[in-house]
This record gives C-alpha cells, structure tokens and sequence, in this order.
C-alpha cells in the first residue's frame, strides 16, 4: 500500500476555493510572500517582466486567501538589496513564505536569515522552482523550516492545516511534496491557530524531504490568480500587463531547462475564459502567456482561441516550438490578438540541438519564421551561444543566420540550471566545482554580454563574447512597443532597460 496516498479531500477543498466558496474558518494569522528581484535585462517597452503580478504567488495567495488567512505580497523586484526588509518591513506577519528562483539564492538566503532573526519562532515557508530543483542544498544552507516542493496548490493546504495544527491535519512526514525539519517537537517556533499559538515549525533538527506529489489532472481545480495580495495593485488597481497560462509543463526534454512541473496538463478553455473576464476589472492590455509550449496541440489551441479569447480585447504574447505551428493556427492567433511568438531556436547547428534534445532542425527553424512571417506576426527568435558542442563554425552559422533572419529577440550564453541534465553533467565533469559558488554565479547573470561565462565549449571566452556581440549588433535594436501594432517598434531609444547587478555576499 501506498504510504504516501492522495488527499482527496484537498482537492475538494481546492476545487471549492476555485469557485469561491467561504473558508470553513478565520483565522487571524497573516502570510508576507516574498519575491525576490532578478538581475535579468529586458527590452525597453518590456519593463513589465518585472513589475507585473507573477502568476505562481497570485495563485498561493488566493489558496491561502481561501483558507481564511490573511496574505500580502512583499514584493522586492524593484528593491535588490535585502537589508530593506529588516527594521520592522517583515513585523506583523505571523508566517514568511519566500518564492524561489534560480537567479535569486543570495537574496532568498538573507531574506530568511533576516526573517529569523526578528522571530525564530516564526515559521519560514520556501517554494518555487530553486528549492524544488535542488531541496536538499537550499534547506541545508537557509533557516528555513519548511519547502513545499513542485506544483504548491495542495500541499499548501496540508501544511496549512499542521501549522494550523486542524484535526484532520496529516503529520509533516505524510505531506506529498514538502521538505521539512524533524526535531519530534523540540523548541518549536509558534504558529498561528484558530485560536491562540500553537507549534509547528522547526529551527533545527534533521533534514526530512518527502515523497514528490504527483501533478494535479484537473487544473480547473487551481484558484484564479487574487491581485489584491500586490499591495500595490489591491483589489481593482489597474495592471497593464498579466502573466497567464493555459497549461502546465512540457511535451518536450531540453537539457538546458527545468521543469517543477514536467507532466503536460491544461485547463479548459471556459477556466481559462473566466480569468480573462474576472481580471478585466484591472483594466489589462496585453498578457504574457508562460506556457512552456503554446501550442503543443493545434486542436486544443483553436478551441481555445475560439472558447477562451473570442470577444476579450487584448493583445498577446506566447512560448512555443518551432515544429508545432502552421499557418492556419499562427494565422488564428493572429486574429485573436496575438502578437508576437516567441521561439527557443538555440542553435542552427544539428549537432549542438541535439546535445539540447531540441528535436527540431535549422529546417523546422526556417520554416516557423517563413509561416509566421507570413500570418503577420512579430517573431522573437531565442540564441544560445557556447552549448556543449560549440565550435567557431557553428557561431558563424548563427551569427550569419541572424544577419540574414534579424528576428531575433534574445541571445544570452550557455547557463546551468540547477536540476537540469546539463547542470548534473557540470557536477560530474568538474565544470560545476562548487554548488552553493555556482548558485551565487547565476543570481550575477544579467543576461548580457559582460556576463560571466561557464564555459562548456573548447573555445577561448573571448570567442564567445565576440559571437555574442555579433548576433546582438546583426538583430532588430529598435525598442518594442506592443502596444502599437500599427508600428511594432518605436524608432529611436535603446533596446534594453539597465538592470542593476545583483550583489552576492
């Protein structure tokens, strides 16, 4: 028998909260959700990469809004340094929870220790897609006492319901998908109970890390996103731009990218209408759609441009591979608002896409950008420059692709993310000499040419970075308005927004 079994009553109780149902309690303890800043540099016109209301978090809070505690959003994008949360930013909150990016380590660790330092009684929640690809190094070198690991949305209700110390609440060691610390009790930090404090979390003791949850079938289940948590936005503050998605997970297997949520599941098109509709009431232009592959299934996408977007003005951006588009489909999505496709072409060389497990050819590459062009959509092509296998041929290839092609948005060097087959493959071949050194090496990137560089190629760095400064002079520099479709870029200005470099202690 399955030690571990599934909590259908979560479900239940997640469904419920989806469709708005009263919490079957009040409680007085209030959740600070931090998300740390990003050093990433975006195209001037673009700044909403950073200011607008990140989708997971949203998500999070609506559960624990639906559980009957209060929550805010400590919203540090703007605000690199972490010292700014000490002197009283954090007081008031009954529970920490931090969001975890791979660019974000320093900060989340400060955060913590910052946290803990003002109540160590108090407990310090992780998620996110850092603490779920390496849990093990993230616990070992933060205070915090708990990490819920994966898709969130359930196994926040369960711990919820252990710190609330509820009567039906599982046992910490019984909670799918959470990492915690085991010390049977001993000086347990206070937490927040329907009535008065109780215990629940734990400042040291053995590193416990639990069976993975399986991903949810029914992402009809998952709350829509609550932007009245954003302190700045409350309940109908207005909010240009949105992040969405239509699905979770990916189809594909790319070596460079990590997945908290591998398995492909999606939502139906009436869920994904009715967020449209219910955040119309802050006045969004334009939505960001994050899905990993937009267009995984043609069919699928046609249902949902027809049931989903049809009568929502909105314009639009997506995510998607080069082999899964026509023109039927770009031309549809053309129709329905979108904008610009934004593709993760990587390579042109057959043997460096294959190291990427990208499963498409410099054919299926050409011929997106030919059908796209052809519906009237803006292309974002997306280059990597010093994959396992790069070689002077193969960036004159690229580099004499995008002085023929232009249309491409990004270039950025070869990184490691933490959990990734390529990551594990720098463990083992030494390039990757220090975890915790590493971690701080990707909360420097900027996304850059002065980057610094993991070089996973033979060749000198200085080749690299002269690549790199040739795809970014051969492609379109001119900022990118979405705005104005009628003219896609504005004529003067620079194309990036500076970033200010993230620090590492």
């Amino acid at each position: 028998m399955d030690p571990f079994p599934d909590n259908t009553a979560a479900y239940a109780r997640l469904r419920a909260i989806a469709e708005g149902a009263a919490p079957r309690a009040r409680h007085s303890c209030k959740v600070g959700l931090i998300v740390p800043p990003s050093g990433f540099v975006v195209p001037n016109g673009w700044e909403f990469v950073h200011t607008a209301p990140f989708e997971g978090p949203s998500v999070i809070a609506a559960v624990w809004k639906g559980l009957g505690l209060g929550v805010e959003i400590v919203d540090c994008r703007e605000a690199p340094d972490p010292e700014r949360l000490a002197g009283g930013r954090l007081k008031g909150f009954d529970w920490i929870a931090v969001a975890t990016y791979e660019d974000g380590f320093p900060f989340i660790q400060r955060a913590v220790a910052i946290a803990k330092a003002e109540a160590a009684e108090r407990p310090v929640i992780l998620g996110g897609p850092l603490v779920t690809s390496v849990p093990k190094l993230i616990m070992e070198n933060t205070r915090a006492d708990y990490a819920v690991l994966g898709e969130g949305e359930l196994t926040v209700i369960e711990l919820t319901d252990l710190l609330l110390r509820a009567p039906d609440a599982l046992p910490a060691g019984d909670i799918r998908g959470l990492a915690w610390r085991d010390a049977a009790g001993a000086d347990a930090p206070r937490s927040c109970a329907a009535s008065g404090k109780a215990s629940g979390a734990w400042a040291a003791g053995a590193l416990r890390v639990n069976p993975r949850r399986p991903q949810m079938h029914d992402l009809d289940a998952v709350p829509l996103q609550d932007f009245s948590a954003w302190p700045a936005i409350g309940e109908s503050g207005q909010v240009p731009e949105i992040y969405m998605t239509s699905s979770r997970g990916c189809s594909g297997s790319c070596s460079f990218c990590y997945r908290a949520m591998p398995a492909l599941r999606h939502k139906s098109p009436a869920r994904v209408r009715r967020e449209l509709l219910a955040l119309k009431k802050h006045g969004y232009r334009y939505a960001w759609w994050s899905d990993l592959t937009f267009v995984d299934d043609k069919a699928r996408v046609q249902r949902l441009l027809d049931e989903a977007f049809a009568g929502i003005d909105f314009r639009w951006s997506c995510f998607t591979r080069a082999d899964g588009v026509d023109l039927p489909i770009l031309e549809k999505m053309r129709d329905r608002g979108c904008d610009i496709v934004m593709y993760g072409f990587e390579s042109l060389t057959e043997e460096i896409l294959e190291n990427f497990r990208k499963r498409v050819t410099r054919g299926l590459i050409i011929e997106a950008i030919a059908l796209t062009r052809k519906a009237g959509l803006k292309i974002g092509g997306l280059f990597i420059v010093g994959g396992p296998g790069e070689s002077e041929a193969s960036l004159r290839r690229t580099i004499d692709f995008c002085r023929e092609f232009k249309e491409v948005t990004r270039v950025k060097y070869m990184s490691a993310i933490p959990g990734t087959p390529l990551y594990h493959d720098a463990l083992k071949s030494g390039l990757i000499k220090d975890e915790l050194a590493h971690l701080r090496f990707l909360a420097r990137e900027r996304s850059v040419e002065d980057d610094e560089i993991l070089n996973f190629t033979g060749l000198p760095e200085a080749a690299l970075r002269r690549a790199y400064r040739e795809i970014n002079h051969q492609i379109e520099v001119r900022p990118y308005e979405y705005w104005n479709p009628a003219n896609r870029y504005t004529e003067q200005g620079k194309k990036f927004q500076a970033r200010p470099r993230m620090e590492t202690p």
